[in-house]
């Protein structure tokens, strides 16, 4: 789980690195649509930074690591899958590479859904 924790961290500095040359780098060279497109790439790759942060954190207080492993997975593939099939969208000029965008959703929904079946399942004594 601490490879876990570590990738979050990465992911969130990268957030903050794409939210810098969003605005610093690309300011006044972006259609309004293209501007949208990082907004929404951005909010989500901050959002599930942090999600991710959460669930390896306390991952790494747990026995039952696997189940969460399988949520840290789908978080993870769902944040790079999402967002960055904007970013690259965006930055490459293929809009053709959002279409991975709604897989990239579909497995952060099914990250909660899985966290969902985690915690629904926790013995008595953990709630």
């Amino acid at each position: 789980m601490k490879w876990v924790v570590v990738s979050a961290a990465l992911l969130g500095l990268a957030s903050v690195i794409m939210g810098a040359a969003g605005d610093h780098m690309l300011e006044g060279r972006l259609t309004a649509q293209a501007t949208e497109q990082i907004s929404v790439a951005l909010r989500y790759h901050q959002l599930y930074s942090i999600v991710l942060l959460c669930v390896g954190l306390y991952g790494l207080t747990q026995e039952r690591q696997k189940f969460l492993m399988a949520i840290c997975l789908t978080f993870l593939a769902g944040i790079l899958i999402f967002s960055f099939s904007l970013y690259l969208s965006v930055f490459l000029s293929l809009p053709i590479l959002t279409f991975g965008t709604p897989v990239g959703g579909i497995l952060l929904m099914a990250g909660w859904g899985l966290t969902a079946f985690y915690a629904a399942r926790l013995p008595k004594k953990q709630q």
